[in-house]
Parts: structure tokens; C-alpha cells; sequence
């Protein structure tokens, strides 16, 4: 009886060991496989930096998907309109004594960016181990400046064009106010 019970002891104090002893150790935290330039992109005035990662049922689809991913990235940091609604229901129905309530809310968010990134460069692309791509794409911000500049400047050509087509509309229409054409009927 008294084996048994050193026994029972011996057991019971080595399971309050392990399970102190697990209680002070760290949880080891599993380090998932990502470059360290995605977790710290760079940075620079002149540049404008895309990320995106993809993890799809193939490589390739994978590779293209964290691309386009990233060039989504810039297009968002560039323009940006955003919609968002958002619905608040709430119902309250029943006795004094016995009232249910239901409640209701709903968000939605839509960003939407309609930008062409002409000479956007993809920079870095990382294939994880666990299947998921990461790209970095960048896109010099000189390009947007110059882009817009090419809006604006069609713009007041067509501004100018519109205006001078007036003019000589009006210089017809003077023209013709101060010596009507005579048709043959008239002549007789």
C-alpha cells in the first residue's frame, strides 16, 4: 500500500513540475515566411511603393495575383474615392413585460481607383514557403505629376479649339447678316 502511495506521489508531484514549468516558458510564436521588405517597405519622395501578396492554386496565377495586387496598392496611394454606407436597424416589439429586440448593422466600404500606372516596375517578388507570393511594385511619382499636367494642358487645347470654332461661327454668321446671299428666285 505505502509502494503505491509513493508512487501516486512521485506521479502527482512530476505532473505539478511540468506543469509549473510550462506555465513560466514563452509561447514559441510560429514566424510566418514573409520577406522583411514587405513588412518594412521602403520609402521615398520620388517613388510611390506597391505591395500585394496572393497565395492561389498555382504559382503562376499566385505570381500575377501579388502583382496585381501591389499595382492596386499604388493606384490606391495615388487616387482614392472611397463610398461607404452603413445600415443601423434596430426593432423593439412585444408587451412591457416581455419586449424582444433585434438589432441590425451593416457596413460597407468600396474603394474604387481609376488610375493608369504607365511605368510601373515590379521591383521585388518572393515565393513563400507556404505557397503565398509577395511583389513590390514601385511607380515614380513624376509620372501622376506629368500625367495630370497632359489632362489639364488637353484640356485648354480643347478650351482654345471650342473658342476659335465660335469665332469664325460668328464671323459667318456676321458675314452673311450684312450681305444675304440672293437666290435665282429672287433675281426675277
Amino acid at each position: 500500500m505505502k509502494k503505491n502511495l509513493v508512487i501516486i506521489s512521485a506521479l502527482l508531484a512530476l505532473v505539478l513540475l511540468v506543469g509549473c514549468a510550462s506555465g513560466r516558458g514563452e509561447k514559441v510564436k510560429e514566424r510566418r515566411d514573409l520577406p522583411d521588405w514587405f513588412l518594412n517597405p521602403p520609402s521615398s519622395e520620388d517613388v510611390i511603393y506597391g505591395l500585394g501578396m496572393a497565395k492561389m492554386s498555382s504559382d503562376s496565377l499566385s505570381r500575377d495575383t501579388a502583382i496585381a495586387r501591389a499595382r492596386k496598392d499604388v493606384a490606391l496611394q495615388v487616387s482614392t474615392r472611397v463610398q461607404s454606407m452603413m445600415t443601423d436597424y434596430i426593432q423593439e416589439s412585444g408587451t412591457p413585460d416581455n419586449t424582444q429586440t433585434i438589432n441590425f448593422v451593416e457596413s460597407i466600404t468600396k474603394q474604387i481607383a481609376d488610375v493608369e500606372l504607365r511605368n510601373s516596375v515590379t521591383d521585388k517578388v518572393y515565393a513563400a514557403t507556404d505557397g503565398n507570393w509577395f511583389a513590390m511594385v514601385s511607380y515614380p511619382k513624376g509620372n501622376f505629376t506629368e500625367d495630370v499636367a497632359k489632362v489639364f494642358t488637353r484640356n485648354e487645347d480643347a478650351a482654345f479649339a471650342e473658342f476659335k470654332a465660335d469665332e469664325a461661327l460668328k464671323m459667318l454668321e456676321s458675314s452673311l447678316a450684312s450681305d444675304p446671299v440672293k437666290s435665282s428666285a429672287t433675281a426675277e
